[in-house]
């Protein structure tokens, strides 16, 4: 009986021993399976942080060559379908990968960067890539890219309105009632709220930006004009010829068809355009106080619709600009404006009649913007530099700004 039992100990032992060398196996495999998988991913984690800032590298070269290479520069101002690349590599010595950048512009000085960085890792690679966009201000007259621009609400009802080769902009509210229809060639931007109609119908072929439709845009300040300050620089200091307000009427008066050939015309008070006045400005008119065109058909013994063209000289201002405010009224008839129109109070576009044309190349900006009932579609297009020449440029600046990165191994 006795030597069974040492012989069943003796078996336990042996079986108690495999086993505890088979756990003692099992932990040394799985501690340097980890140790391993850890040095992986501390390589992985190195090679990629590498890349990362080899993508990055590839982003201020970019920028570089868009500030000081004259080829880069000149593309990415001018050609609104400019796009290309370059790869660098080992740009940090041997061994210390590459990347390659490319640049697409979206329109003019507005472009979207992709720079890929990439480090060989054993057999395989290990690669970032980051997405910038780079947009630098040309000269802009402070306004971006707005056909309109009302510093308070911009009211539309019943009317038809176009926004030609820009955007639209209130810095409060834009509300577009009673059947409205709007064309926008780009963004729609209110810092308020944008409140359309059920009845109303909109043609945006940018986005929405407003406080109701997330992100709200940036707010724009008024651009101010110098109407009469005692500064040298001010308008009516810089006039070719000033009327009083008087001299004006008698002036229109007397010419029922009148032309002024002046590159800045100043009148020192109200304006007032009825009875079949036709205005033809070659240049610039600046109005004291309120600019007022179609307010009544007959006029003494004229009688008729009351027109105004404004033919733009390169390098000139050219527009209609109020101290206080224009209005548009029922009897207006064909309006042709190259230039700015600007109310620094409200700019009211009143029952526009069928049968005429309304259109204006270069811009409005106003305190407030009113359009009712105008069913004759209205045309406003976007012309930065003939906003420049009125209103001054802003300065070059380029802002760079990362959407998002992403990685790939």
């Amino acid at each position: 009986m006795k030597i069974l039992e040492i012989k069943n100990n003796k078996g336990v032992a042996i079986i108690m021993t495999i086993l505890l060398m088979s756990l003692i196996l099992f932990l040394s495999l799985y501690f340097l399976s980890f140790s391993l998988t850890e040095k992986k991913i501390s390589h992985s984690q190195s090679s990629g942080e590498k890349t990362y800032y080899l993508a990055e590298a590839g982003i201020a070269e970019m920028v570089w060559r868009l500030k000081n290479n004259e080829d880069y520069k000149n593309n990415f101002e001018s050609n609104s379908s400019w796009a290309t690349s370059f790869t660098r590599n080992n740009p940090f010595g041997a061994d210390s990968g590459s990347y390659t950048v490319s640049i697409t512009n979206t329109s003019r000085a507005h472009g979207e960067i992709s720079s890929v960085g990439t480090i060989g890792v054993g057999d395989s690679i290990s690669q970032r890539v980051i997405k910038t966009v780079v947009y630098k201000a040309l000269g802009q007259s402070g306004v971006e890219d707005s056909t309109v621009y009302a510093d308070g609400n911009i009211d539309i009802t019943a009317g038809i309105v176009n926004f030609r080769n820009g955007s639209a902009y209130s810095n409060n509210i834009f509300n577009l009632n009673l059947g409205s229809d709007i064309t926008v060639d780009s963004d729609l931007k209110a810092a308020g709220n944008y409140n359309k109609s059920w009845t109303s119908t909109d043609h945006i072929a940018g986005s929405i930006y407003a406080h109701n439709y997330p992100p709200e845009p940036d707010p724009i300040s008024m651009p101010a004009i110098d109407f009469d300050s005692v500064s040298p620089a001010s308008y009516k200091n810089i006039a070719d010829v000033i009327y009083t307000s008087a001299e004006f009427e008698d002036l229109m008066e007397d010419n029922q068809d009148l032309i002024l050939n002046n590159p800045i015309t100043y009148v020192d008070g109200d304006v007032e355009l009825r009875g079949g006045q036709s205005l033809t400005v070659n240049g610039l008119l600046v109005v004291g106080r309120d600019f007022i065109v179609g307010s009544g058909y007959c006029w003494s013994w004229r009688c008729g619709n009351n027109s105004i063209t404004v033919n733009h000289t390169e390098g000139e201002p050219s527009g209609i600009l109020a101290k206080r405010k224009i209005y548009f009224k029922l009897w207006t008839g064909n309006i042709d404006i190259s230039g700015l129109v600007y109310a620094n109070d409200q700019l009211d576009i009143l029952s526009f009649p069928l049968g005429f044309n309304f259109d204006v190349v270069g811009g409005l900006i106003s305190r407030k913007l009113t359009i009712t009932s105008v069913w004759q579609p209205i045309n406003i297009t976007h012309n930065n530099d003939y906003l420049v020449e009125v209103l001054g440029a802003t300065d070059f600046s380029p802002v760079i700004t990362v959407e998002h990165w992403e990685e790939e191994y």
